[in-house]
Parts: structure tokens; C-alpha cells; sequence
């Protein structure tokens, strides 16, 4: 059994859930009827190693934007939410009036 190909099967596999599930999300947002206040950007992928240098990243990805203003909002938000070496659930949830306790 080629064990490689046995990987690109799963991770396509992967992918390919992760597209169903960003359908259903459109879905939701025509069911309630929230598309026209609506700002999201989606991007989830693997990354795949093309050589030694070299990587390829396969992805799902979607977004819902108005204008380029708002993708720079979220490029802003993104930015300045991300830590790096401290990610903290209760920084991620923070006003989100979420409480895990």
C-alpha cells in the first residue's frame, strides 16, 4: 500500500468536509436573512510540502465583504488579536459574553 497516496486520499478527504461544512455556513446566512450585515473571511488549509524549499497550501476559502474596507477591518482584527506565543481562550472570548465556567 502506498501509505503517501493512503495520505493525500485523507487530507483531501479533509478538505473536502471542511467544504461541506463552509456550504452549510452559506446556508445559514440566507436562512436568517443576515447576508447584507454579514463580514467574514474564511481560509482554513493544509499545507503540503512541494520540496525541501518549496510548500503549497490547498485551501477552502470564502468570504462575504462589502468592499475592500471592510476586508482590511478584518485583516486589522486578525492582526491585533493574534498573539503568537500566548493564546489564551479567555482573551479569544473576551466580550463576546461567553462564559466557560
Amino acid at each position: 500500500m502506498d501509505l503517501d497516496k493512503y495520505k493525500d486520499m485523507s487530507r483531501d478527504g479533509f478538505l473536502f468536509e471542511i467544504q461541506k461544512i463552509a456550504l452549510k455556513i452559506e446556508d445559514l446566512i440566507d436562512e436568517y436573512g443576515v447576508r447584507d450585515d454579514l463580514m467574514s473571511l474564511m481560509i482554513i488549509g493544509l499545507i503540503d510540502d512541494i520540496d525541501e524549499d518549496n510548500q503549497q497550501l490547498k485551501a477552502i476559502w470564502g468570504y462575504n465583504l462589502r468592499n475592500r474596507e471592510e476586508l482590511n477591518e478584518l485583516f486589522n482584527f486578525a492582526n491585533e488579536s493574534y498573539k503568537e506565543d500566548d493564546l489564551d481562550i479567555d482573551d479569544l472570548i473576551q466580550g463576546l459574553g461567553i462564559s466557560l465556567n
